[in-house]
């Protein structure tokens, strides 16, 4: 009886260990908020409400607040308020795509990028700049204009628009790169992979188009791992990324 009760008693503890494992090596499932993980650019800092982001001279303050989804006035389904004290004042806005959210700051502490997705972790993602000038924040929105000229590049199972994401400031509150890409599921060819646009700001438009190959080859230290991963023999070899039920023939 006593052997058998310390085989019970050693069998509890063993459990117990691989339950406590398993909350230590616990890693989220894809599809999960990827908090603290910036995804598109090695710049960003993620932003969800209880965090406080400051800008690179000190001097402001960002975080955000939920806003109840589904209301009339609502912008999305990720709604938030994005609040900026600067120079004595609270600033706000407010945005629909908070989820899995990421700010990339200008040098000079006078703009910043946020990218958010408006559906899910997988996208899509939407891309706005905002301006601090005059003691106002002043929305630059990105997200149209890069979709337009991304266009549809491949064949898809339904129509499906890209992501759009921040990746770097090239001249500090005037110029950005951004990038496009095809949505990172099996719904379009060459899925995951993207092409660069060089934005010149305040009135926005674009510059130069980069291919994701020469995105990497002037850009990898900048780019988050969506983008690193993304694969490049799919750009090399289109055919070897095609989806099979975009190719099979319809009765």
């Amino acid at each position: 009886m006593i052997g058998l009760r310390r085989s019970s008693i050693q069998l509890q503890t063993l459990s117990a260990l691989a339950i406590l494992a398993s909350l230590v090596f616990w890693e989220p499932i894809s599809g999960q908020s990827r908090i603290d993980q910036p995804s598109f650019s090695a710049k960003a800092i993620t932003i969800y409400p209880g965090k406080e982001i400051v800008s690179p001279d000190k001097k402001i303050k960002i975080h955000l607040q939920n806003l109840r989804a589904h209301l009339n006035d609502s912008p999305g389904d990720f709604p938030a308020r994005l609040i900026v004290d600067a120079d004595g004042k609270q600033l706000t806005a407010t945005f629909g795509f908070s989820l899995d959210a990421e700010i990339v700051w200008s040098p000079d502490s006078k703009a910043f990028s946020l990218t958010g997705s408006v559906r899910g972790a997988n996208g899509q993602y939407t891309t706005d700049v905002f301006l601090i000038q005059s003691g106002k924040l002043v929305p630059i929105h990105l997200t149209d204009m890069v979709e337009r000229e991304f266009g549809h590049p491949v064949k898809c199972g339904w129509p499906e628009p890209p992501n759009v994401a921040a990746v770097k400031w090239l001249s500090p509150s005037n110029q950005l790169l951004v990038a496009a890409e095809i949505m990172h599921h099996s719904n379009c060819d060459s899925f995951g992979t993207f092409k660069g646009y060089v934005v010149d700001l305040p009135e926005p438009h674009i510059t130069k188009v980069y291919s994701q190959l020469q995105v990497k080859r002037l850009f990898r230290s900048d780019l988050g791992e969506e983008l690193v991963q993304a694969d490049d023999n799919c750009i090399r070899n289109p055919k070897s990324c095609r989806v099979n039920s975009n190719w099979q023939s319809k009765p």
